[in-house]
């Protein structure tokens, strides 16, 4: 299949490209919506399937709204803008529903609905933007859809939180002004940018140097921004040593946590509130059972988990995090036991527990947590995933002793293709 081809586009794809047939292969077209009739471009071609380009929009759908960001097209960060929130929702739920039954070999024991946020838009607390820095200037957004390498350039962003919108301006100015000064040179880097509820904009500049990205730090920290620095790699985004922490308090779900900037937290506190409490009344720990909490996280579950009287093996490799962890979980009490580990590194049968709760980053559980599990002897296991893909991947590795009880999904991040899920499993 090559050149341009017309298409009647028929759903979503998880990952958001509009779906069609032509010619018995799958076209996937990003940018298009259900009932579009459009000309594309293939641009990738394979014996089963192909990618193809929008070119033209022949006949819209009713389906299709207009984009509220007018660069939602190039930049990678929100490709859904051109579809209602409902149509969003439904793909999602229909890819959660499609992963777990072709991958995962479940089918669900009821239909999937896809749970709204409370915010549609300036719902983000938390971002990371790249930068670009070249001899033509400095470029400073989100990366190029499609392309994991490129910049666009994004002046504003309706998804942020508008605190952090509010700000967006003046800090990009600065960061433009840092990175012009050629005793601060860095070609690339990562700019975070946090508002938590209570507190004002902060600020995190990473790059492959940390002492370069300290330089850069104290310029945006004198221009207004409390700003802390360390180093960008693959692995993420690490504090250098002697960089400030910036810790806060935060009350979430009758809780007083501490959290450290360089600890993960949900985008958008308010929608996760939800997902925390599926995760919760699923597990349904009774007091005196014992639970294992793996990727805790700063312990938002455990808290809660030993408020109810289970006993809880808390575990997190994060070094910030398991820090946070352990001063949240002293503050709320209860019987919590913190492992500074990896999850695949854990002896999942020394605690002997009676439920488990799993919440991995986007890659999943690794085979030796899975066979952990297995090995464990509990007879709950529930699973909160941010990528419904690698959540499958792990229920089929399970096995069929694990029967599927109960999944939920969540509206996390509209706009945007990614779906929370959250599901329960029973040892048969």
């Amino acid at each position: 299949m090559s050149g341009t081809v017309q298409a009647e586009i028929e759903s979503l794809a998880h990952g958001g490209d509009g779906v069609a047939h032509v010619d018995g292969r799958v076209v996937f077209v990003p940018g298009a919506a259900p009932g579009d009739t459009v000309l594309a471009r293939i641009v990738e071609d394979h014996p089963r399937w192909a990618r193809a380009r929008l070119e033209e929009i022949l006949s819209p759908s009713p389906e299709r709204i207009e984009p509220r960001c007018p660069i939602h097209a190039e930049c990678g960060g929100c490709g859904l803008q051109h579809v209602s929130s409902l149509v969003q929702r439904r793909a999602k739920a229909v890819a959660v529903t499609d992963l777990l039954e072709r991958v995962g070999g479940r089918r669900p024991p009821a239909a999937i609905v896809c749970e709204p946020a409370p915010r549609e838009w300036a719902y983000r607390q938390r971002a990371v933007l790249s930068w670009r820095r070249s001899e033509e200037g400095v470029v400073v957004g989100f990366h190029r859809a499609g392309d994991p390498v490129a910049v666009v350039d994004v002046p504003a962003c309706p998804v942020l939180d508008e605190r952090i919108a509010a700000r967006l301006p003046g800090v990009r100015s600065a960061l433009e002004g840092a990175l012009g000064d050629e005793g601060q040179a860095a070609s690339e880097g990562r700019l975070a940018l946090r508002a938590l509820p209570g507190h004002g904009v902060d600020g995190g500049v990473f790059t492959a140097d940390p002492v370069t990205a300290g330089r850069i730090a104290r310029t945006l920290a004198a221009a207004g921004l409390p700003t802390t620095w360390g180093r960008w790699a693959r692995a993420g985004l690490r504090l250098a040593d002697g960089a400030p922490r910036r810790e806060v308090g935060l009350v979430y779900r009758d809780l007083n946590l501490r959290v450290g900037f360089d600890s993960f937290l949900q985008a958008d506190l308010e929608a996760a509130a939800a997902l925390y409490e599926a995760a919760f009344e699923m597990l349904g720990a009774a007091p005196g059972e014992t639970v294992i909490d793996a990727y805790a996280g700063i312990g938002v579950l455990a808290c809660e988990l030993a408020r109810s009287g289970a006993r809880v093996t808390a575990v997190e490799s994060h070094p910030g995090a398991a820090s946070d962890l352990r001063a949240n979980v002293a503050g709320a009490g209860g019987d919590v036991h913190v492992l500074e580990i990896t999850a695949d590194r854990l002896d999942w049968r020394r605690p002997q527990p009676d439920a488990i709760v799993v919440n991995p980053p986007r890659g999943g559980c690794a085979r030796r947590v899975v066979e952990g599990i297995a090995r464990s002897g509990a007879r709950r296991l529930v699973y909160v995933a941010c990528d419904p893909a690698t959540l499958a991947r792990d229920v089929h590795r399970l096995g069929t002793e694990w029967r599927l009880d109960r999944v939920r999904a969540f509206d996390l991040f509209p706009q945007t293709a990614h779906v929370e899920t959250v599901l329960a499993l029973t040892r048969t």
